[in-house]
């Protein structure tokens, strides 16, 4: 499959949002043990450890818009293969961190036990 501009883009804006997601995690107490962890059929964006145990993390980042928001593409059926690769690693937990890039900066949620 050919890169295009716009796949190049959203691969760039994925890249840094992990960056500023393990960031996050571990200015927040957390340790990150793997990233993109092939796990099963799939792969996992983050594995990350806090005092409640072991945890997978699914990171959505995208830019700023009035009409979306990127805990949007985490869908039932995206948790489902998230839970299911997680599980092939033994981890029971799925986390998901939200990167929303704008002209002030990023804003970063940290929504815990998704899946």
């Amino acid at each position: 499959m050919r890169e295009t501009p716009i796949s190049s883009h959203r691969g760039l804006l994925g890249s840094l949002g992990e960056w500023v997601a393990a960031a996050f995690l571990v200015r927040h107490g957390a340790r990150i043990e793997g990233r993109n962890v092939a796990a099963g059929r799939g792969e996992i964006d983050l594995v990350a450890t806090d005092a409640s145990g072991c945890f997978a993390v699914e990171v959505k980042a995208g830019m700023a818009s009035v009409n979306h928001h990127p805990r949007w593409n985490f869908t039932d059926r995206k948790a489902d293969r998230v839970l299911r690769s997680a599980r092939s690693l033994g981890i029971l937990r799925v986390d998901l961190v939200t990167v929303v890039f704008g002209p002030d900066g990023a804003t970063i949620e940290w929504h815990r036990r998704v899946a």
